[in-house]
């Protein structure tokens, strides 16, 4: 077991052997070679504990109950143990309120029972390059060595990039007293953000200052 917690994986919990193995073979369609398969939510404690590398978990919620409570305990201990796994439920019962039930719990999607296949194969993989996209965006920055407040300001420099921001703005994106004529501290963060760009980016991605302004980020660099 210590093994399969050190390697990234992906995990079917379905009570039934059929969906099980169909799932399964799902996510090895979707690139993931480590898929793990359960039949009950019983059998995964020692895989979901703090720091698991889950990368991806596929729920089906039993039909013959009016809430599948250990299914949804099992979501809720995933999400809290791999917050950037992504979780699918699909509820077997299609309960008014199954799909509610299973985002409260973390799941990132859910389908009802009736859906058909290639939904459930459609949105796993939007689900999972979207994951992808975000944690290579996460890499990226980290590469950059940007301060935490630093990447604040970054992220919405970048968001609103090509426009000026202007200082008050940014006071209020972290959270800060207004800003006034004069004071200078945002200029010291943009400082560093601007040498750590060049670094990295050259030309290709800068920060300028306008006078009396604000900032803009220019660049067609993707970060």
């Amino acid at each position: 077991m210590a093994t399969a917690q050190r390697a990234s994986f992906a995990v079917v919990v379905e009570r039934d052997t059929a969906r099980r193995n169909a799932w399964a073979a799902l996510l090895r369609k979707a690139g993931l070679r480590r898929v793990l398969r359960r039949a009950r939510p019983g059998e995964m404690p020692d895989l979901i504990a703090e720091g698991t590398p889950l990368t991806a978990m596929i729920v089906g919620l039993s039909a013959h109950m009016p809430r599948d409570d250990d299914m949804l305990a099992l979501i809720a201990s995933a999400r809290r143990h791999a917050p950037e796994a992504v979780i699918l439920a699909v509820d077997h019962g299609n309960r008014p309120r199954g799909a509610a039930e299973a985002f409260a719990a973390g799941a990132d999607d859910a389908l009802r029972a009736d859906a058909d296949p290639s939904e459930l194969q459609a949105r796993l993989a939007v689900r999972l390059n979207s994951a992808a996209h975000v944690a290579q965006r996460a890499a990226r920055l980290v590469r950059l060595g940007l301060t935490p407040i630093e990447e604040r300001i970054f992220a919405y420099l970048n968001t609103h990039r090509g426009e000026i921001v202007d200082r008050p703005t940014l006071a209020r994106v972290l959270g800060e007293d207004d800003w006034s004529y004069g004071d200078r501290r945002f200029d010291v963060h943009i400082v560093r953000i601007r040498q750590k760009l060049e670094l990295h980016f050259g030309d290709a991605l800068r920060v300028r200052t306008i006078r009396a302004q604000g900032y803009v980020l220019e660049g067609e660099a993707r970060i």
